[in-house]
């Protein structure tokens, strides 16, 4: 500095003298100036020393030019304790530390570096959404043998063609349609092609089940409110000969006179000649669902023996007042009229058996609401009442959208897009327990429809 002053000095006593500095005094000046310039240089090496001696000084530094995150953890590791104050903390939150090497400085081991450098710690992903997806095949489900037999309602046979010669026959008037029924029902079980279901006494079925669910009855041998199962098919027939065959024979329809077993019977001559005994059904087969006639015809029956008069006034399972007959008795099958009738009985039924491939199957659909979603179970608003089974699968849609009728508000057909399917588990009567499978969340209210 005072070579510096001196120079400047010289230099201007010259100019008020009017004399021009020599290139000595300006050379033997100069060498001054190289000193200054190495000022700077000592004062940053000595900064860097300093630096150096603090290791978190260092890490300061390295965070200053930002260096990668995982080179500042490493060296954090390697420098041993660290023991920030709360100045040095400021410091490297103005230099943009992040939360990670905050954690690393507070929790830093005091062991010594590691040979390589660790991982990149990755940030813990966002929580996935539940899924109550479930893989049917782990599911322990097996589906009972569908029943393919047809279901058969059999109507009570029409006897009122021959009233006179069931009278004439019995002594009085019976119920020849039922006990004839009663035959059939039992001929066409014993051959199992059918499923036969009760028509006749289904008032008190009904009767049955309203008395169960009420609190009159002990709970557990109470009758259950059920769904009476459908007929594919319905049998009607109407008996329009039973004793002889008068339009075959043409004897004459005179009026009874005398006797019960002699002469004519209701128009039926039984004591002139030998006769055997005839029965014949006229049936129909109609299905139950269109009505549409399946098959017509006749079935006919034939004793084998001859008899003067077809009479069995002494049947012990008679009854007065157009009652029924136990016809399935020894005493009514030993007579000529009982052998004609069970050959009519079994020829139906052969008949009947033969019709079977015939008559169409009815389709079971349910379809129902999801009423409760609880974890990973669908409970399903339609139970062992509506015909859900076990290992039933079940096709879930959402409703896009209602079609109603403009008029009354009625909704006649649904939008739906498919989500996914059900797999049925557990049945009650009104519910079913079900897992699913699909592309996106089930909701309450969506709408599954049975499939298998």
């Amino acid at each position: 500095m005072r070579s510096q002053i001196a120079l400047i000095l010289t230099l201007s006593v010259a100019s008020l003298h009017g004399q021009t500095p020599t290139p000595a005094a300006v050379k033997k000046s100069a060498p001054a100036a190289p000193a200054a310039a190495t000022a700077a240089p000592k004062a940053a090496v000595k900064t860097a020393q300093k630096t150096a001696a603090n290791p978190l000084g260092k890490i300061i530094q390295m965070i200053e030019m930002k260096l990668p995150e995982s080179a500042v953890l490493s060296a954090i590791q390697g420098a041993g304790k660290l023991n920030p104050t709360p100045d040095d903390y400021i410091k490297l939150k103005q230099a943009g530390a992040s939360d990670a090497v905050f954690a690393a400085l507070t929790g830093a081991p005091a062991a010594a570096a590691p040979t390589s450098a660790p991982a990149r710690v990755a940030a813990p992903a966002p929580a996935a959404a539940p899924s109550i997806n479930t893989d049917f095949s782990t599911l322990s489900c097996s589906k009972p043998v569908a029943n393919s037999k047809r279901v058969l309602a059999i109507d009570e046979f029409d006897y009122g063609t021959v009233t006179t010669a069931v009278a004439a026959i019995f002594g009085t008037q019976v119920n020849v349609g039922k006990g004839i029924l009663a035959l059939f029902t039992k001929r066409l079980a014993q051959d199992g092609k059918y499923r036969i279901v009760e028509r006749q006494k289904l008032q008190k079925v009904l009767s049955e089940q309203d008395l169960g669910a009420s609190n009159r009855v002990k709970q557990g041998t109470n009758a259950k409110i059920g769904r009476v199962i459908g007929a594919d098919a319905i049998l009607m027939g109407t008996i329009t000969v039973f004793g002889t065959d008068t339009r075959n024979n043409r004897v004459n329809a005179g009026a009874a006179t005398g006797g019960r077993l002699g002469g004519v019977l209701g128009g039926i001559s039984v004591g002139k000649k030998s006769d055997k005994a005839i029965v014949e059904i006229s049936y129909r087969l109609i299905d139950a669902e269109s009505s549409e006639v399946i098959a017509v015809g006749e079935a006919r029956g034939e004793s084998k023996r001859t008899s003067n008069g077809f009479g069995v006034a002494g049947f012990k399972g008679g009854a007065g007042g157009a009652g029924g007959a136990d016809m399935s008795s020894s005493n009514f099958l030993e007579t000529v009229i009982g052998e004609a009738t069970v050959d009519c009985v079994n020829k139906l039924a052969e008949i009947a058996n033969s019709k079977e491939q015939q008559i169409a199957p009815k389709s079971s659909e349910v379809e129902a609401k999801i009423a409760e979603i609880a974890g990973n179970k669908i409970y399903l608003a339609a139970g062992g009442n509506d015909g859900v089974q076990q290992c039933d699968r079940f096709e879930v849609s959402r409703i896009i959208k209602e079609i109603k009728d403009p008029s009354t508000g009625e909704v006649l057909d649904l939008q739906v897009e498919k989500v996914g399917e059900l797999m049925v588990m557990e049945v009650r009567d009104k519910i079913s327990i079900a897992y699913f499978n699909g592309s996106s969340m089930p909701k309450v209210g969506y709408v599954a429809k049975r499939i298998n």
